[in-house]
């Protein structure tokens, strides 16, 4: 695994710190036995530090036709010690199932992304010797682990070019969802801060699971944080807030997440129902956001007529508002709707087509988020190859004073490429912060990873601009 354009970091790393097994031979006749080192810790433009190890069979070792070793199990642990441990996530080929390759023949990697300050990272692994027949004969557990230097994010002088917003990609988050294990692939963020807090946590977000893009977990679920990195579900809450069968039949996608009038929290969803060519956009409701009301429908659309995707709702004014791309003829478009005091679909006014100005070549509008910067309005827009389904996804930042007139930057905000991470990049939510006394705008998105199946995951960034939150 290579990682380009980024300093490597000097760390100081054992290897293997620890062989055992049930019923191994005696030292005299020790079979050879898989390694677990430390590779390389490589430090990201946004302060957070990838760590890989390589588990690999001994070295030098004979061969042994008569026995194979497969991964059972691995687990993460990082630090620093002086605070509780975070359990962490591993990506790349180091996975249960995965067969360790023969001696000289190559290794099996894992990489972790931690926070920049994490201080010292574990991995272990499960390691079954399994017969020619597939019966296991042992199991070993090898460990190994690095002291990290501190990783600390790039916070640039001054823009690289005067009006861009930019920033480089982001760290991955674990947010909990309601399949096992419980940090596992999800899609589509939405993200209130509530400054102080509310009922809590100052951090909400909605998002949808999304396993290897199966449509039969990508539900509605909720999740809050303290700081926007370390996130949970609140006690007494279970996900999801609303449960599809999946494709063939009728599917959820596409959350946002809004407070409203009264103190009162909204989560918007998308709901698809194949069988009646029929689109729903639908909505819950939470004064704690531990309960929720029973799902209402915003909006009902026959998928002949109008398809609107990724909603992004506001509450403005005394009435709600609500932006989504219509994909029932393309090209794609932003649309704009008008509702009333609440967001019962009785409300809506007709759609209106919202000016984006060029897109990139050969891309259409896809999924969106918009929100408010005192009074204008500002979003991401995540295009898509002509004609594909979010393949080849860049975010394009979007700036408009008025709700149905924007400026779209003709490049990505993000890189789409992070390296065993993701290629393409997906739905966003943003708002107006300040990092470093720095303006600018703090981003969490979804991306995927094209693979078979593919990988989805939500990273978290800050983008940079001179002519962002009230710059000249």
């Amino acid at each position: 695994m290579r990682f380009t354009a980024r300093g490597r970091l000097l760390v100081a790393a054992s290897g293997l710190l620890a062989a055992m097994a049930v019923g191994l031979p005696s030292q005299a006749q020790r079979t050879p036995e898989p390694v677990l080192e430390f590779a390389t810790a490589t430090c990201g433009g946004s302060g957070e530090l990838e760590v890989e190890f390589l588990l690999t069979d001994e070295i030098g070792a004979p061969a042994h036709p008569e026995y194979r070793y497969i991964v059972a199990g691995t687990d993460v642990q990082t630090g620093p010690e002086s605070s509780p441990w975070r359990e962490g996530d591993l990506a790349g080929t180091l996975q249960p199932g995965a067969e360790v390759p023969p001696p000289g023949e190559g290794s099996l990697s894992g990489m972790t992304v931690v926070p920049g300050d994490t201080g010292h990272v574990v991995l272990q692994a499960a390691v079954d010797r399994v017969s020619a027949d597939g019966s296991r004969l042992d199991r070993i557990v090898v460990q190994g682990e690095a002291d990290l230097r501190e990783c600390a994010p790039v916070v640039p002088e001054q823009a690289e070019i005067p009006s861009r917003v930019w920033g480089p990609f982001g760290g991955k988050r674990t947010i909990p969802t309601q399949q096992e294990p419980g940090g596992g692939q999800t899609t589509h963020p939405a993200v209130v801060r509530i400054p102080g807090g509310w009922n809590g946590y100052e951090y909400w977000m909605a998002h949808t699971p999304y396993p290897g893009s199966n449509s039969a977990w990508e539900d509605p679920n909720i999740a809050a944080s303290n700081d926007g990195v370390n996130w949970v579900v609140p006690p007494g809450l279970t996900n999801p807030i609303d449960d599809q069968p999946g494709l063939p039949g009728p599917y959820n996608s596409d959350t946002d997440l809004e407070m409203g009038p009264g103190n009162t929290m909204y989560v918007f969803w998308r709901v698809v129902i194949p069988d009646a060519a029929q689109e729903r956009i639908k909505y819950s409701t939470s004064t704690d956001g531990v309960n929720w009301s029973a799902p209402a429908e915003a909006l009902r659309s026959s998928m002949t007529e109008r398809r609107p995707l990724s909603p992004a709702l506001m509450y403005e004014n005394g009435r709600w508002v609500m932006w989504a791309i219509e994909i029932a003829r393309s090209p794609n478009r932003m649309v704009y709707f008008e509702g009333g005091a609440t967001p019962a679909k009785a409300n809506w006014s007709p759609m209106q087509t919202v000016s984006l100005g060029a897109m990139q070549n050969g891309k259409e509008p896809w999924h969106l988020d918009v929100t408010k910067d005192g009074d204008s309005y500002i979003g991401l827009l995540n295009d898509t190859a002509f004609a594909s389904t979010g393949r080849d996804g860049d975010l394009l930042f979007l700036y408009g004073t008025t709700p149905t007139s924007f400026e779209s930057q003709r490049f990505s905000a993000v890189p789409r490429l992070k390296p065993a991470m993701h290629d393409h990049l997906y739905r966003a939510t943003v708002y107006a912060d300040t990092e470093y006394g720095v303006p600018g705008y703090r981003v969490w998105y979804s991306a995927r990873m094209a693979l078979n199946p593919d990988v989805w995951n939500v990273q978290q960034t800050f983008l940079h601009g001179a002519a962002v939150h009230g710059s000249p």
